[in-house]
């Protein structure tokens, strides 16, 4: 059962493409570029992978399924693409990626990324969900989400898996000198967990005890979604660019050429307001923070409280 989709991040991407139209120089115009590239290319994978999880998964009673978690626990964040949780609490944590042009994976466990017929060294998304685990763990036991039987915690298994496009190229290393198999297309999960089923050791089948009605795992699939933050991005400020968009630019003109001085503005875009749109911000000082916010920038105000 699906207990968390996705977050929509299509506004993250208007925000970017509005960003490009700005006056900014040649670095902030590659550095906006790279970072609408790489949510694209990461929107691409967490849905080939959300895919195959919900069609095989998704209407089972045996397993939650929650999609794009952050949590964040003592000054640290997890940001797990998919998590699945089985009835003997077993933890699959998946990191969704899609290379285009291929992957390579060194004998040392280095990945590397296929451009313009040359590889490049990447970070190990494998490396990265071993962090998320770690945390998650922490996090799991610190607020007490795991179940108790007869006053124990129950123990929960973490798996550590990559899901890789169906449709990109893995170029793996010699498995004696470092072991690939949990870097996986997306589309074989359901018989890697199938295999992992069967080659459970018996004295795990035994433990009848361990398994779960479906409601308790329900449980606490729904307080772990409750701890879910999403973040928000002050893109502008990340790229340091000051400057209006074209179209802002075009409004703020509009305002003068109309002969509009009013001696409120905006703020956060600093164009000008009626006194009305003024005294309405400050009479909800908790909603606005006691400042005055054009119509535009009272939306954006809310989302990011």
């Amino acid at each position: 059962m699906i207990f968390k989709t996705r977050d929509p991040n299509h506004q993250q991407i208007e925000e970017l493409k509005k960003l490009i139209s700005c006056k900014i120089s040649p670095k902030q115009k590659f550095l906006v570029e790279r970072e609408l590239k790489a949510i694209t290319k990461g929107n691409a994978g967490e849905d080939d992978a959300a895919y195959f999880i919900n069609f095989y998964f998704g209407s089972s009673k045996n397993w939650a399924i929650i999609h794009d978690i952050r949590i964040e626990h003592e000054g640290n964040v997890a940001q797990i693409d998919h998590l699945l949780i089985n009835r003997l609490f077993t933890f699959y944590i998946l990191e969704s990626k899609s290379y285009k042009n291929g992957i390579k994976i060194t004998d040392n466990g280095e990945f590397e990324v296929l451009y313009e017929n040359k590889y490049y060294g990447i970070p190990s998304p494998f490396e990265q969900n071993k962090r998320h685990i770690h945390l998650l763990d922490k996090f799991l036991k610190y607020n007490c989400l795991l179940p108790k039987r007869f006053g124990i915690t129950i123990k929960s298994k973490y798996l550590n898996y990559v899901l890789i496009s169906p449709n990109s190229v893995i170029q793996r290393p010699n498995n004696k000198k470092f072991n690939s198999r949990n870097i996986i297309k997306a589309d074989s999960l359901k018989t890697e967990i199938e295999k992992n089923a069967n080659n459970t050791p018996i004295s795990e089948i035994g433990s009848i005890i361990k398994l779960c009605a479906f409601a308790t795992i329900e449980t606490m699939a729904k307080k772990i979604v409750s701890y879910h933050k999403p973040i928000n991005i002050n893109w502008r400020a990340k790229f340091r660019i000051n400057n209006l968009t074209s179209n802002e630019t075009k409004e703020v003109t509009s305002k003068k050429l109309s002969g509009t001085n009013s001696k409120y503005f905006c703020a956060k875009c600093k164009i000008d307001i009626s006194e009305k749109i003024a005294k309405f911000c400050w009479n909800n000082k908790e909603k606005f923070g006691g400042k005055p916010y054009c119509f535009n920038c009272q939306k954006s105000y809310k989302e990011m409280s």
